[in-house]
């Protein structure tokens, strides 16, 4: 027996067997933990991903209703759709409406937590960790600068149209809708998500607080819908208020007909004069103002068609200004302002650079005027060209630039309540021009997350 044991001592036989049985626990406890690790990096990342959708819905509601409540019901709807690791929260989601920091605004904070024991570290471990996430989600400014603006805000509106074989050449500048329609706030005037082959538009981005439709044929760095609606700029709660014209804001008065410019008792190319620039001219002739010849307004004042419309449809008529603003109004009764209605010859007009109510202006219709649809949509259309330099702003009607019109605009913003671009209307804008006497429309903001 002594010799055996001599023996086996001495033997070299078996001894992997021994180490693996000795390694054994070993490689079963790292297998078992690494298991386990790998289901909790699961789980984190599941649950990270629904505090960022939840915290980024929470922003979206905070910014339409900044209200506790609110935001609460938002992302616990949202939580509801995007939390996928199965397993209960521990108690409620934390929500937490953050101030406003620099940028960043209607921040919101969510944190969720789970616990579930896994096979392997129970055995181990009293209690299993608490799987935490936490996200910040905020409204912060966009690179973009937006020329072209409707601000209509309704789920049913069509914001922004671009139709037919309609020609925009943007730039670096962008267009925005503020409609909330779910899929055609901003359209391209087709039933199917990419019609509008027809058209052709070159632009920063196109972005909706809607829907967007896109184009294939639509030269477009980026579509951005469900974009943080933009405030109108020179509206009542813009950085920039625009006034609503009054009687008294008249220096003189004109009552000549002017069907056919040639009532004036001066040149028939030469508008009705101001004393001094920086007047306010007032055309009270009920029908508004009729250009079927060369008409040419004074410089550096301001003009306001006291009811009727604006109306071009000579091909060879032209209207043109240098330093001024043509308002649209009906100062006794504003809502029964008139409309432009260019359907034909030529207009270059530039606004007044220098300080003043007006500076930047080139178009302006009252914002009192009452929206009556299609009735009241302003059109530019025809053969008109049009070199505008300025902002044409339509604050509570439509614009149609429809079919033929060329408008070629160093410096360029349109600000309308509905814009549609259809027909073979082309325009070319530029952007990025300090010197045009407006300020530029930052980029709309959007939602994304910070911390």
């Amino acid at each position: 027996m002594i010799s055996w044991v001599k023996r086996l001592r001495k033997s070299e036989k078996g001894s992997a067997l021994v180490i693996v049985g000795a390694a054994l626990p070993l490689l079963v406890g790292a297998a078992g933990i690494a298991t386990d690790t790998i289901q909790w990096a699961l789980w984190k990342r599941q649950l990270q991903r629904a505090a960022d959708s939840g915290a980024i819905a929470g922003v979206y509601t905070r910014i339409k209703n900044d209200d506790q409540a609110a935001v609460e019901g938002a992302v616990g709807d949202d939580i509801d759709v995007n939390h996928h690791t199965g397993i209960n929260l521990l108690g409620t989601p934390e929500i937490e409406l953050l101030d406003d920091d620099g940028d960043m605004e209607d921040q919101v904070r969510v944190a969720l937590e789970i616990q579930k024991a896994l096979p392997f570290s129970s055995i181990f471990m009293a209690s299993a960790p608490v799987i935490r996430a936490e996200s910040i989600a905020a409204s912060v400014p966009g690179p973009d600068e937006v020329c072209v603006l409707a601000t209509d805000p309704s789920v049913a509106a069509v914001g922004l149209e671009i139709a037919g074989s309609s020609f925009l050449d943007l730039g670096e500048c962008s267009l925005m809708a503020n409609s909330k329609h779910p899929t055609k706030a901003a359209s391209n005037g087709a039933s199917s998500a990419n019609g509008g082959q027809g058209s052709s538009i070159k632009a920063k981005s196109i972005l909706a607080a809607g829907g967007v439709q896109y184009s294939s044929s639509w030269d477009v760095d980026d579509y951005d819908p469900n974009s943080p609606p933009i405030t109108d700029p020179y509206g009542p709660d813009g950085d920039r208020t625009l006034p609503n014209p009054a009687t008294g804001d008249c220096t003189k008065n004109v009552n000549t007909d002017m069907s056919k410019n040639q009532a004036y008792p001066m040149d028939r190319t030469t508008g009705p004069q101001a004393d001094v620039a920086g007047q306010v001219v007032c055309f009270n002739q009920g029908d508004g103002v009729k250009v079927q010849g060369a008409l040419k307004l004074q410089s550096g004042v301001t003009y306001i068609i006291n009811g009727g419309n604006l109306t071009m449809t000579s091909t060879s008529a032209s209207l043109s200004c240098t330093g001024c603003t043509i308002i649209l109004s009906k100062l006794s009764n504003p809502a029964s302002t008139g409309n432009i209605n260019l359907t034909g010859g030529t207009l270059s007009i530039t606004a007044p650079t220098a300080a003043g109510t007006y500076k930047g202006i080139a178009l302006y219709q009252d914002r009192r005027a009452t929206d009556n649809g299609s009735a009241g949509q302003n059109k530019i259309n025809g053969n008109s060209g049009a070199s505008i330099t300025g902002v044409i702003y339509i604050a509570n009607r439509s614009l149609l630039y429809n079919g033929g019109s060329d408008t070629v605009a160093p410096c360029l913003q349109i600000v309308g309540k509905r814009i549609s671009f259809t027909g073979s209307s082309a325009m070319t804008i530029g952007s990025s021009c300090a010197g045009s006497g407006y300020g530029s429309i930052g980029g709309a903001r959007r939602v994304r997350l910070v911390a």
